[in-house]
C-alpha cells in the first residue's frame, strides 16, 4: 500500500512540470495565433503548475474573448505575468 502511495506521489510530481510545460506551450501557441506578447508564458506555466484550478481555467481560454470572460483570479494570474499590460491584451493559455 505504501509503495502504491509513493508511486502516486512521484507520478504527481512528475506530471506537474509536464503540465506547466503544456500550459506554457499552449500560451505560446495562443500568443502566435492572436498576435499577442508571449513574454509571460513561462511565468503563466509556472503559476499553473502550482495551482490546478488556475491550470484548468487557463485551459478553457481559446480566444481573446475568453480572457475577458475569465474569473478575477485567472485575470489576476495573467496580470502578474504581464505586469505592464492589460490582461485582455496579453497572451494566455489556449489551444
Amino acid at each position: 500500500m505504501l509503495k502504491a502511495i509513493s508511486l502516486g506521489v512521484v507520478a504527481a510530481l512528475l506530471a506537474a512540470p509536464a503540465y506547466a510545460n503544456q500550459t506554457e506551450d499552449e500560451c505560446m501557441a495562443y500568443s502566435q495565433r492572436n498576435n499577442t506578447d508571449p513574454s509571460g508564458c513561462v511565468c503563466l506555466g509556472a503559476a499553473a503548475a502550482k495551482d490546478p484550478a488556475l491550470a484548468t481555467a487557463l485551459d478553457q481560454i481559446k480566444v481573446p474573448a475568453d480572457v475577458d470572460a475569465a474569473d478575477d483570479a485567472t485575470k489576476q494570474a495573467i496580470a502578474q505575468c504581464w505586469p505592464d499590460a492589460d490582461a485582455s491584451t496579453n497572451a494566455s493559455s489556449g489551444q
